[in-house]
């Protein structure tokens, strides 16, 4: 399968947007918070992207990626890396274009979470604080609390706006139509960039009934409605219900503040699905209706035809938890267990919502049965990922002939280097050109063999006197 970064060429344009206003505060959310979990790489293409952004975009006017990269210092496969991470964790969209003068790429920059969205976020506090320990965690945690004074002991004095500024109460009543056309336009974005958030397939995950489980405890519904990613993630990685969940949420609640500890939760959901070596959680998959016919849609479009054994893969796919279904993959063939890295590289995975868990299951098997790999190596996960996701893989049939098609393309690809590559002629040296020197035997003359055998017995003579 292509290296993500060699479909891009240092020739290809680019342009750089952003979503949202980027102030100083957010670089200093961007250093103290994402760039110890996106790395220093990440983060320099993050901000040098940020001085190339222009109010007035003209595509005409683009840079080439060879421009950014002589910025950055960097080659293609490092800039291809530490773009992924800054899509991945949410800071950067990508889309691609063509026109008359050649490929480019629409860089938007998008605006970090706030510190309080960021620390209520199960996925990325965990990953904060996986990298820099608890310590550094409590003294980040501790920076970026907003510090509110209490008043309610004190009297408001402030001015109103009215008070501190006159406006005609018809300018109010009846604004300029230049000031109706501004709203709307600021309006229209604001919607744009909503619409834009990236969120988890939830379709066949009941938050109402979850709550209503919940009602009859004492966990604060506030604080499980704020942990909604973190949860549609542990329940389409390891495949747990509603009930289950609950009873998972209940155990992982404070006590004191009846609040969801969100670090507990993935802690005691991981110990859990670790104690239940070779059990079958099955999962429901939402999008069972959608393959319910493997071979019509996908194979019209290829031209390609699935096999018996790939439509039992398919199946397989659909009935298992990636976690579980990684583990029975293991336990099947070499046996062994699923790592705590494994399970985060399937989580980053499943988060970004790329693929349906399925199609997760299909690029697992591809990993661990044609690879045989006895772990997930994290990048050749994100190289497939980005690949299927360039070629729009969206089903598991799409999966597996992606995988046909890039075997065959392999096999070409290697025939045609064989044929052109010039077959290298041997030139014998002289002695194994002549079949008779070849085929004499070697003789040696009477007094050499003497000589021999004289030096022989010297040495059993010396070997008997040292003994």
């Amino acid at each position: 399968m292509n290296e993500g970064w060699a479909n891009l060429s240092p020739k290809d344009g680019f342009i750089v947007t952003q979503q949202a206003y980027l102030s100083d505060f957010d670089q200093k959310i961007l250093t103290y918070l994402y760039q110890p979990i996106i790395g220093a790489k990440a983060f320099s293409l993050f901000l040098t992207l940020w001085t190339e952004m222009r109010p007035d975009v003209v595509r005409s006017q683009r840079k080439s990626h060879l421009e950014l990269l002589d910025i950055l210092n960097s080659d293609l496969p490092e800039f291809f890396s530490s773009r992924q991470k800054l899509e991945g964790i949410g800071l950067l969209k990508t889309y691609e274009g063509q026109d008359s003068v050649g490929r480019f790429f629409v860089y938007q920059l998008c605006k970090p979470a706030s510190p309080s969205s960021f620390f209520k976020d199960g996925l990325l506090s965990s990953l904060l604080l996986q990298v820099v320990g608890e310590s550094r965690f409590s003294e980040l945690a501790n920076q970026f609390k907003l510090v509110q004074t209490k008043t309610k002991d004190l009297k408001n004095v402030s001015t109103d706006f009215l008070t501190a500024f006159h406006i005609s109460e018809q300018t109010l009543k009846e604004p300029s139509s230049l000031i109706q056309e501004t709203q709307a336009e600021f309006k229209k974005a604001d919607q744009s960039a909503a619409n834009q958030q990236v969120t988890l397939a939830s379709d066949n995950f009941d938050f109402k009934l979850l709550k209503e489980l919940l009602s009859k405890g004492f966990t604060k519904w506030q604080s499980v409605n704020e942990a909604q990613r973190l949860i549609l993630t542990e329940h389409l990685l390891y495949g747990i219900d509603e009930v289950e969940m609950a009873r998972q949420i209940s155990q992982a609640t404070d006590l004191v503040s009846n609040q969801l500890d969100t670090k507990k939760l993935q802690q005691q959901i991981s110990n859990n699905f670790a104690t239940k070596q070779g059990q079958n959680q099955i999962y429901a998959s939402s999008n069972t209706q959608e393959f319910s016919n493997p071979t019509s849609q996908v194979t019209k479009q290829t031209g390609a035809t699935l096999t018996k054994d790939d439509l039992e893969l398919i199946k397989a796919a659909k009935s298992y938890a990636p976690a579980t279904y990684l583990e029975n993959l293991k336990m099947a063939i070499h046996g062994g267990y699923v790592t705590y890295g494994e399970k985060q590289i399937l989580k980053e995975l499943i988060d970004r919502n790329l693929f349906p868990v399925s199609v997760v299951n299909i690029l697992i098997s591809y990993i661990v049965l044609d690879r045989e790999a006895t772990t997930l190596p994290a990048k050749l996960v994100d190289t497939m990922a980005n690949s299927w996701s360039r070629a729009h893989v969206t089903t598991p049939e799409a999966a597996i002939l992606q995988i046909k098609q890039f075997a065959k393309d392999k096999t070409v690809k290697r025939a045609r280097t064989t044929t052109k590559r010039p077959i290298a002629k041997e030139t014998l040296p002289d002695w194994a050109k002549n079949e008779k020197n070849n085929s004499q035997s070697v003789t040696i003359k009477k007094d050499d063999q003497d000589r021999l055998k004289q030096r022989l017995n010297e040495l059993r003579h010396q070997h008997k006197e040292g003994s």
